[in-house]
């Protein structure tokens, strides 16, 4: 129920939070921090920023002894890709998750939160695939834990 709230508080915050009339709502489908995981996103797009909402998975599993379990949620982020450079495809940013973790009979709520680099191939605010890297740094079964998400996906 907790991630459902957040979800929905998310989802809520970033339309309201000032679209513009030369605004463009895109999707995507992908894997890395702006889907949340493996999964997918709506993104705000104006200039040089993109804002998104994110639902995916960062890992589902079956086996016959536990059955079905998963690490799943909702994300939400901003980028701008005139930090870095000012061609437009260098996305630099913030997001945050927060997944519902069920594996080995857990029921945690996990929140993390990273900073996306992504290299969008014709800039980004364009129909385009983009990779990138993002450092994440969250709590994993009750300890302050750090990694790594591959960014590789398609927006719309």
């Amino acid at each position: 129920m907790r991630l459902v709230l957040c979800g929905v508080l998310l989802a809520g915050a970033l339309p309201a939070a000032g679209q513009g009339a030369d605004e463009r709502v895109s999707f995507g489908l992908g894997m890395g921090a702006l889907y949340n995981g493996l999964g997918v996103n709506a993104a705000f797009m104006n200039g040089s920023g993109l804002r998104y909402v994110s639902l995916g998975c960062a890992s589902i599993a079956y086996s016959s002894n536990s059955g079905a379990s998963s690490n799943c949620g909702v994300g939400a982020g901003w980028m701008r890709s005139d930090i870095l450079s000012s061609n437009g495809r260098h996305g630099l940013g913030l997001h945050l998750g927060v997944t519902y973790n069920t594996h080995d009979e857990r029921d945690d709520v996990e929140v993390f939160v990273g900073l996306p680099y992504a290299y969008f191939f014709e800039g980004m605010t364009a129909a385009t695939w983009h990779v990138g890297l993002t450092p994440i740094l969250g709590r994993h079964d009750g300890d302050l834990e750090g990694g790594l998400l591959l960014n590789l996906g398609y927006q719309f």
